[in-house]
């Protein structure tokens, strides 16, 4: 697997490319700086991020990995001097797959890394069952999820569904309805009337206070309610 380490202990972080490249994984990237480390994931598209919990000697470890679990999906393994049953709880908000102390054993890095590598097929999976059918015309289609640009209100029980390639599909719910049934993190609501696939997003207009989307000329409205979630996982720098 491709791992990204974040460390800002020099010895640390040799060792760990070091145990990597013996248990067969690479070491693609490494950083101590989190917005290096944001930039660098974006970039890189690591399997597996190895994350020291005390960066600079402050648990912003802890809150580089909350920003990369709003934005990715990719399993978190933390590394740790202290382990202490505080730090501990502030940091399982973020789901890790495991907690190694230092010094790290080659044992237990290997157990932690094959523990990622269940999680990452179990999510292979529910992405291949991420499926349903929806009435187009007098016909039930099989859409993907994944497909799914945006989602329209008609009325209070009836939304649209727009797909990329411009399908429209009308389902018997609400919007928040919809929301729970999709399940999934990729689909924000943007508005009252309207929610979005967060993969597709292309800009944010600060004067019109609307997204557009990519392979659609149309601008989905952000309603005040929903604008500080929006603004959040915009991560703007």
């Amino acid at each position: 697997m491709n791992v990204y380490i974040v460390e800002d202990e020099i010895f640390q972080l040799e060792d760990l490319k070091i145990s990597l490249e013996v248990l067969g994984h690479n070491c693609i990237g490494a950083s101590d700086d989190p917005m290096e480390t944001l930039d660098q994931i974006e970039k890189l598209k690591p399997d597996v991020i190895l994350i020291d919990i005390h960066l600079q000697k402050r648990k912003s470890g802890i809150m580089l990995a909350e920003k990369i679990k709003r934005f990715y999906k990719t399993p978190l393994i933390y590394t740790t001097s202290a382990y202490d049953e505080a730090t501990i709880n502030e940091a399982s908000v973020t789901k890790p797959v495991a907690y190694l102390t230092k010094p790290i054993k080659e044992n237990d890095l290997k157990a932690a890394l094959i523990l990622a590598s269940q999680q990452i097929e179990s999510k292979i999976k529910d992405d291949n069952n991420r499926e349903f059918f929806a009435r187009h015309g007098n016909k039930l289609f099989k859409i993907d999820i994944n497909s799914i640009l945006y989602v329209h209100t008609d009325s209070k029980n009836y939304c649209s569904i727009i797909t990329k390639d411009e399908r429209k599909f009308s389902v018997r719910n609400s919007i928040s309805g919809l929301l729970k049934t999709l399940n999934n993190d990729d689909f924000i609501q943007t508005h009252r009337s309207f929610l979005i696939n967060w993969n597709y997003i292309k800009s944010f207009s600060e004067s019109d206070q609307s997204i557009d989307l990519k392979h659609i000329n149309l601008s989905i409205p952000v309603g005040r309610t929903y604008k500080s979630k929006i603004l959040e996982r915009l991560n703007i720098i």
